[in-house]
């Protein structure tokens, strides 16, 4: 009698000691590094470029961004548009993002300089919000209520 209850004894403490797994937090989710792609030219010039956008998440809130030029195929970078640090956080599915530094290009009519001469913003008030697809593989940009935007192209996560 004693060894038929044993597998049933073993049975129960085993579904009985399993702890529910929680969801992983978002600021865990979204951690990672998100890109985006376009071409054009923001400049004079006739040719084309390639314009990256980069966003590094870190599960502890914090975010960094920086936008910088390529040849159209190549990874080599000519210069960069901008840069910044700031924190982050996650409601209702969207991203918020607080710029704290930031370091935009002062200049118009040029699509990049070296990321030494960017003009230093320092604290501002200045949010974005980004819509996130359930699965944290892609961020979309949302168009403030005073701004004329185009379609946004989104950022996919490269990591």
């Amino acid at each position: 009698m004693k060894a038929k209850l044993l597998p049933l004894i073993a049975l129960a403490m085993l579904l009985f000691s399993c702890k529910d797994v929680a969801d992983p937090s978002p600021n865990l989710r979204i951690e990672g590094m998100y890109e985006r792609n376009s071409e054009g030219n923001l400049g004079w010039g006739e040719g084309k470029l390639s314009f990256v956008d980069q966003l590094e998440f870190k599960s502890n809130g914090t975010v960094s961004g920086e936008s910088y030029t390529t040849e159209i195929g190549s990874e080599e970078i000519l210069g960069y548009r901008a840069y910044f640090l700031g924190t982050y956080f996650i409601e209702d599915g969207k991203v918020v993002i607080s710029y704290d530094d930031s370091y935009p290009m002062g200049t118009a009519d040029i699509s990049y300089m070296p990321k030494e001469e960017l003009t230093f913003y320092g604290e501002t008030d200045f949010i974005m919000e980004y819509a996130v697809v359930e699965d944290y593989s892609e961020l979309f940009e949302i168009c403030p209520f005073n701004a004329a935007c185009l379609e946004p192209v989104p950022y996919m996560r490269v990591d």
